[in-house]
């Protein structure tokens, strides 16, 4: 059956040794003029130490996954807990919420093409799709897939071990779910900025 192209940027599902993810998130900084952020967007490091959107070709100063922010609401004057960050509205620096393990897996679509089990252990970019619901709409550049020590990702999987179970999940068509670990993130040894 065809999956539908639906991305949904990057969703934990479990460590590259098996277990589960713990849920263990990192507090960075964002400027509150930072530009929007939608959970599941890949984000970088920028030079005053505070976190932004990644897009393709940020290579290593990548982070890790956003997830979440809390900041000071100027309109309404109390803090707020979000999924989404719009990219104006907080009073001082927003309190970001990432997932920076680099032994997390996570899931992702590609943007166009199948991704096979042949492709296990290639590396990929991101495809960034403008989001404003909350959610990202970031995917892998399938088109791109290769092996590259400056690229965010690498295939370790199939989604759903390859196994058919709903839209995204059939790993002979387009737009298929796969598994993705980190390949060349900030905190992982011999990267930074």
């Amino acid at each position: 059956m065809p999956n539908t192209q639906a991305p949904f940027g990057f969703r934990p599902v479990r460590r590259v040794d098996g277990a589960a993810w713990s849920g263990n998130v990192t507090q960075r900084k964002a400027q509150n003029t930072a530009g929007a952020l939608n959970r599941g967007d890949l984000v970088k490091a920028l030079a005053d130490g505070t976190v932004a959107i990644a897009a393709p070709a940020d290579g290593h100063v990548v982070l890790g996954v956003y997830v979440g922010c809390h900041y000071l609401n100027s309109a309404l004057g109390y803090p707020i807990w979000s999924n989404y960050w719009p990219g104006s509205g907080a009073v001082g620096l927003v309190d970001v919420f990432i997932i920076d393990d680099p032994n997390v897996v996570f899931e992702a679509q590609a943007n166009a093409g199948t991704l096979a089990l042949a492709d296990v252990g290639a590396t990929m970019d991101i495809v960034v799709n403008a989001s404003t619901s909350g959610f990202s709409k970031m995917a892998l550049n399938d088109g791109g897939k290769g092996v590259s020590a400056t690229v965010p990702w690498r295939m370790v999987g199939l989604g759903n071990f390859g196994v058919y179970t709903s839209d995204g999940y059939d790993s002979t068509s387009n737009f298929n779910i796969v598994e993705v670990a980190p390949n060349n993130w900030f905190n992982q040894p011999g990267a930074g900025i």
